[in-house]
């Protein structure tokens, strides 16, 4: 599965989104929503998003290590997770949670991303971008 490609559209006020239809049918059923490192979410299918966690949280799954630091990341991590259902016009409402985390408003931009979906706010996209191109002058 390749994920690529960038589209601007907007969240409207009920916190929902469309994910674009090239990316949603790359993702299959199921896709799930959680918070990405920078301040943007990520959506992956539900195949990887285990794979992810479990690639990261094996010791602690499987019991071997007990760190209460570790768990407390797991527990974050799948706490500020939600399945993107959506609803009869295709849209998936976002938690707010996970709304104020990415910083999201109405203006957002999604990229494919390889293996899954980034969604950013296009303030913080934006800032992104000329953060970058500033750097490399």
């Amino acid at each position: 599965m390749l994920l690529f490609g960038k589209y601007e559209h907007q969240m409207d006020e009920k916190k929902r989104i469309r994910i674009p239809a090239k990316l949603k049918d790359a993702l299959g059923a199921n896709p799930v929503i959680m918070k990405g490192t920078s301040p943007c979410l990520v959506v992956y299918s539900s195949e990887r998003a285990s794979e992810v966690i479990k690639a990261k949280f094996e010791k602690i799954i499987d019991g071997t290590v007990t760190d209460e630091d570790e768990m407390d990341l797991l527990r974050d991590l799948t706490s500020n997770t939600q399945n993107a259902e959506e609803d009869k016009q295709g849209r998936v409402k976002i938690e707010k949670d996970l709304v104020d985390y990415a910083r999201l408003k109405k203006d957002i931009v999604t990229i494919g991303v390889y293996d899954k979906v980034e969604i950013w706010s296009a303030e913080e996209w934006n800032k992104r971008q000329k953060a970058k191109s500033e750097k490399n002058k």
